[in-house]
């Protein structure tokens, strides 16, 4: 066989294009075989099974991508935590937040909801659910925050506590003391922690304001150094999509539900994913700040392109996706889409999910019955976990699909109690 190949190769090489006819036509039958097949995998595996173009893989919103069935226990497991002592550390519908972390010792959950300033705080668990003690409070005193919007968590000792109203950054330890405190730069509405760094997002960098004025407030995405205060640009408003450039109208920029509906930017173990309706891309910022395409999204046929593919959970084998819309058009589609891409295959499959929009099934039931029907509402401060809350009122409209198993645990919640905290944490690779 090695022969016919060199032989083939040798005929290859002959400038004279008679001759490599001839030499093709007088090849043995099996070498035209082992070539046609050669062909046939080339093209098999080219670009037009490939949505990865030079690194950056290539998503269309309107494109039929073939389905995949995929079952949670497929690719996550599960633990439960009923988080105790409500007393102390009442737990205010966390699930309206992304502010929960799991580390190995410890469950850190922010409870921010300004309409109980009595419960408002940062709150630390045992994994058993044990209360340890409160972080922080309301107020305008030392270590208290008027308001407070987001936390980043690198570990149990290192907290990130940001309030937007205030423009303040505060870095505490697990006892609530301060490690060092900022004020940020004009122009903020999300921020995340990455090694000594703040990135910032502004999701209002260009608006028009309510007297139909336009407002310019600089780059849409920032870095903000811990140690120096320096405050340096890493994209600049030419990199917004041509929708929100010529239309920054108020029904997009103003409305409360489309600053806040879904977050930005989204943690993994090697950096963060900026997603915005904002850019036809969905960029990776690393931990040397450098900001890459990694997502290019044709928005061609989406009615103003206030859309986004949100990266949810990014792990070794594959990345967990689903679509966002904003703006006026949020709700056009009618349904959520889910994607999942295989990263040893370049390709996007989207994952058979119609069960989801069956009326009668209550959403947290879909999760007990074994469903991957992911919500950005789930996304912890982890890179790789869902935290999800069920409360009384949760556990009584989904007991039926609860499996008898952990029905025990379910069974001893009350309406007076804080809420059971599912755990969710995902593979690295797919259950074959």
């Amino acid at each position: 066989m090695q022969r016919r190949f060199e032989y083939f190769i040798g005929i290859c090489q002959n400038e004279n294009r008679r001759n490599i006819f001839y030499g093709l036509k007088n090849m043995k039958r099996g070498v035209i075989k082992v070539f046609l097949f050669f062909l046939c995998f080339v093209n098999c595996t080219g670009h037009k099974n490939n949505d990865v173009v030079d690194g950056v893989i290539q998503f269309d919103p309107t494109r039929e991508y073939p389905l995949i069935d995929l079952n949670l226990s497929d690719i996550a497991d599960v633990e439960f935590v009923q988080l105790k002592d409500r007393d102390s550390a009442f737990i205010f519908q966390p699930y309206f937040n992304h502010n929960t972390y799991i580390g190995d010792s410890c469950i850190i959950v922010g409870n921010y909801t300004p309409s109980d300033f009595s419960s408002f705080g940062i709150y630390r668990f045992d994994r058993q659910g044990n209360f340890l003690n409160r972080i922080s409070g309301y107020g305008r005193g030392p270590g208290e925050f008027a308001s407070l919007a987001k936390m980043s968590v690198e570990s149990d000792s290192s907290i990130l506590l940001f309030s937007l109203f205030e423009s303040k950054i505060m870095k505490v330890n697990s006892k609530g003391e301060i490690l060092g405190s900022w004020f940020l730069p004009r122009g903020h509405s999300e921020v995340q922690l990455l090694g000594n760094s703040v990135i910032i997002y502004d999701r209002l960098s260009i608006y028009f304001n309510s007297k139909g004025q336009l407002v310019e407030r600089g780059a849409p995405l920032k870095v903000f150094d811990l140690a120096t205060s320096k405050v340096s640009d890493l994209l600049t408003k030419e990199c917004l999509n041509n929708a929100i450039q010529d239309n920054a109208k108020t029904n997009g920029h103003s409305d409360p539900e489309f600053i806040t509906n879904y977050p930005n930017l989204i943690k993994t173990k090697d950096g963060l994913y900026l997603a915005s309706i904002q850019f036809d891309t969905v960029y990776f910022i690393n931990r040397n700040l450098e900001v890459k395409p990694k997502i290019s999204i044709d928005k061609t046929g989406i009615p103003n392109e206030y859309y986004t593919l949100l990266p949810v959970i990014d792990m070794k084998d594959y990345i967990l996706l689903r679509d966002v819309y904003g703006g006026e058009h949020r709700y056009d589609k009618g349904k959520r889409n889910y994607y999942i891409f295989l990263k040893n295959e370049n390709r996007i499959y989207q994952i058979r999910n119609d069960y989801i929009y069956n009326n009668e099934i209550e959403y947290s039931s879909i999760f007990f019955m074994d469903k991957l029907a992911f919500r950005f509402l789930y996304l912890s401060l982890n890179c790789n976990i869902f935290s999800i809350y069920f409360t009384y009122e949760d556990i009584k409209d989904c007991y039926n699909e609860i499996p008898n198993s952990i029905k025990p645990l379910f069974d001893t919640i009350s309406e007076d109690d804080n809420p059971i905290l599912a755990i969710v944490k995902f593979r690295e690779s797919i259950k074959n």
